[in-house]
């Protein structure tokens, strides 16, 4: 049998309320801004993040993105993401996205003894399209192709799911989104049958403009087919550098953002379901800006998330204009 190592599995399937359903790896939160706005992105999903959440976002995306992502899950496990977006003008928005998830080596015993030392790891891939409608961009829609890798020792077993979405922009600062996440068929791994996650998102958002500053609320209400629907609040203030600043010769520093959230459902104590994100960015060159965020997320007595990620932004004069 496996002994007390298996642990971080437990956990890991504890914290995302499994049920019925397989593949938890796709219910884990992807990037830092989402997460640190406790995951109130199904409405918002404006940046490369909305190949993973909202896939009509990338219809609205208009600056060309790259990010590497790397976490420090719980005590047990390291996870890892490149996410991409590329706006193809009236054609609407490609996004790409590449997360894995790593577990502590775990030890097999028959009799509780030490033994082996096996893999415990998650791969998923994801490519998605968005488009709007109209010069306005009243309404867009999209979606996305997920392939997924799950591996436990000398088991492997492969996925494939996809989501579809829509966002209405009513009103200048209004933001409604919707998506259904996880369309799939089932798998067998480890002579058990597993069945897609099923997941409905309803979101809303808020967008205000503070002089050259903007204030951002988000809203997402989430539902799964096995577990109770929770909800999700997030804020993000974003801060441009003063212009009075490039008279100072600080003309390299862009601005930085301040993000908060909370997700229901994870009743682990206090604090459990709270994030507080960072990003601050920087001009590398004319129109090529460079980022880095931080977030932790705490799970209350069973540990915290900390993420960090790194990014390049190309945004061209125009869409720094409307930015």
């Amino acid at each position: 049998m496996f002994n007390l190592c298996l642990l971080p599995i437990v956990l890991f399937s504890q914290i995302f309320d499994p049920g019925a359903t397989g593949y938890t790896f796709v219910k884990l939160g992807i990037g830092v801004r989402p997460v640190a706005m406790g995951n109130a992105f199904t409405a918002l999903s404006d940046d490369a993040n909305a190949v993973f959440w909202n896939p009509s976002g990338l219809g609205i995306v208009e600056t060309y993105y790259v990010s590497g992502m790397a976490m420090k899950h719980l005590a047990y496990f390291n996870y890892y993401n490149l996410t991409s977006a590329i706006p193809l003008g009236k054609h609407g928005g490609l996004g790409f996205g590449l997360s894995y998830l790593t577990g502590t080596d775990i030890e097999y015993s028959e009799r509780g003894e030490r033994g082996d030392e096996f893999k415990n790891s998650d791969m998923l891939l994801n490519i998605g399209y968005g488009r709007s409608i109209g010069k306005q961009k009243i309404i867009s829609f999209g979606g996305a192709i997920k392939i997924v890798r799950s591996q436990l020792y000398t088991y492997s077993a492969y996925g494939l799911l996809s989501d579809f979405g829509v966002i209405l922009n009513p009103y200048k600062y209004i933001y409604i989104g919707s998506v259904i996440k996880n369309f799939g068929t089932p798998r067998k791994f480890i002579e058990k049958w597993e069945y897609p996650p099923l997941n409905f998102r309803q979101g809303l958002a808020f967008k205000f403009p503070l002089w050259e500053n903007q204030f951002i609320l988000g809203f997402d209400y989430s539902v799964y087919p096995d577990v109770k629907p929770t909800f999700s609040i997030g804020s993000e203030i974003r801060i441009r550098a003063p212009r009075f600043m490039e008279s100072l010769g600080q003309d390299k520093f862009s601005g930085f953002s301040v993000m908060a959230g909370y997700q229901s459902g994870y009743e682990s104590g206090a604090w459990s379901g709270f994030s507080f994100g960072f990003s601050l960015e920087l001009i590398i060159a004319r129109e090529l800006y460079f980022d880095i965020a931080v977030l932790l997320l705490s799970y209350g007595y069973l540990g915290s998330s900390e993420r960090i990620a790194l990014g390049l932004n190309y945004v061209p004069t125009k869409a720094r204009s409307r930015k």
